[in-house]
């Protein structure tokens, strides 16, 4: 007689950890380990949520199975003897970054998240000028025209417009004006922005800082230019709204990203010296928001920090994953939302990572991990940065969290 098969039973109100929009409207049908999104989340969302339900790997030592302590012990030892260890991913939920944190003040190295370059970008225009920023709630309700500067952010964010600018708001009548500033809307943009006005300006290539520099001029009550693109009726269009917005996805701009951010907050200046205005800079991805602020909380700095004989300082480019790999001895790569291989490197590699990840060489430890919001409970930051979005355990797989595997590494450390 054989062991009945567990009942599948219904999640709702699941939290996305993924883009970082951090929809909460998730719906996952879960029977034993075996996962299946059937409601709420975007194509990539309920991609990477799914799960066979097939057993997960056993941890590996050199590409030879192992147990759990067997494969914490290997790693241990490895980190004992790190000189230069890089500190990577910290694709994890808040307590894991702390981990990675504490390991990093132990045994020194750098810390950085993946997907860092895009927050970097915004960080250089705030520490320099400061800005006037929004959040999603403040957009959905009181945003009438919304504009969005350079490339569509949607391929990052699929369902950004569906929940931060359905057509109307709740404190202004009428449509609402969406405006592509230099960038076109994608057809899943269309969609979702059904029964609100939606225009485009177009921007010579590579003209977007000038673009908004002029805009900037415009705003602050200056005269058009013979010659130039007519931004006078963007200009007017933004002066005269309730609440105007400009969003971007530093992620997607091109090398000038720095200056096309300093300009557009230099229009929402401009817009707020009469008006009301504000700035949505957009990045996120797999708690990068919650990495960026535990960092802030436990060291002091930003990512992209370093450690030294317990010292800690921060640096953009010296730190930043893809300079600090190239003298690094010893890579840790965190990796526990999405089976992403860790950056090439001749380093010895452990890898605290999705299960199903596909490696390009085989790692010196490898360890799978559990997935906050589906494996174990957690905490992550909206791309907001202002919510932090409690995770919830809908399923026992057996694989451990980020937190709990360093926090074992750490005591098998001398």
């Amino acid at each position: 007689m054989t062991d009945a098969a567990p009942a599948a039973t219904t999640s709702r109100n699941v939290v996305c950890p993924f883009c970082g929009l951090g929809c909460d409207d998730v719906a996952l049908e879960v029977e034993g380990a075996k996962v299946t999104p059937v409601g709420g989340s975007c194509g990539k969302g309920a991609a990477l949520f799914a799960r066979s339900g097939a057993p997960a790997p056993d941890p590996r030592v050199n590409g030879r199975e192992a147990s759990l302590d067997e494969a914490i012990a290997a790693a241990a030892e490895l980190l004992a003897e790190a000189r230069s260890p890089v500190h990577a991913g910290l694709a994890t939920d808040v307590d894991g970054v702390r981990a990675v944190l504490k390991l990093a003040a132990r045994i020194g190295g750098s810390v950085d998240h993946h997907a860092s370059e895009g927050l970097v970008r915004n960080l250089a225009s705030s520490q320099r000028k400061g800005w006037i920023a929004t959040t999603f709630a403040e957009v959905r309700n009181r945003c009438d025209v919304l504009v969005v500067v350079g490339p569509d952010p949607e391929k990052a964010f699929h369902r950004f417009y569906a929940r931060v600018a359905p057509k109307t708001g709740r404190f202004f009548e009428g449509p609402r004006r969406v405006i592509f500033l230099g960038g076109a809307p994608a057809e899943g943009s269309l969609a979702q922005l059904e029964g609100s006005t939606v225009e485009t300006v177009a921007v010579p290539e590579g003209g977007l800082v000038d673009a908004l520099s002029r805009l900037a001029v415009l705003a602050a009550g200056g005269a058009p230019l013979k010659g130039e693109p007519d931004l006078a009726p963007l200009a007017d269009t933004l002066k005269a709204a309730k609440y105007a917005v400009l969003a971007w996805s530093a992620s997607s701009l091109d090398d000038d990203a720095d200056l096309v951010i300093e300009r557009a907050v230099a229009v929402v200046d401009a817009l707020n010296v009469e008006g009301r205005a504000a700035c949505l800079p957009l990045s996120g991805k797999d708690n990068l928001t919650g990495a960026y602020h535990a960092t802030l909380w436990n060291v002091g700095f930003p990512l992209r920090v370093g450690f030294r004989g317990g010292v800690a300082d921060h640096d953009q480019r010296a730190y930043a994953t893809e300079t600090a790999v190239k003298t690094a001895d010893v890579v840790v790569w965190t990796q526990a939302f999405r089976p992403d291989a860790p950056p090439e490197s001749e380093a010895r590699l452990i890898a605290l990572a999705h299960p199903d990840t596909e490696f390009e060489r085989e790692p010196d430890v490898f360890i799978p991990v559990g997935q906050p919001g589906l494996d174990h409970a957690g905490l992550a930051f909206r791309a907001d940065s202002v919510v932090g979005l409690p995770l919830g355990k809908h399923r026992d797989a057996g694989l451990p969290s980020v937190a709990d595997v360093l926090a074992r590494i750490l005591e098998r450390l001398p």
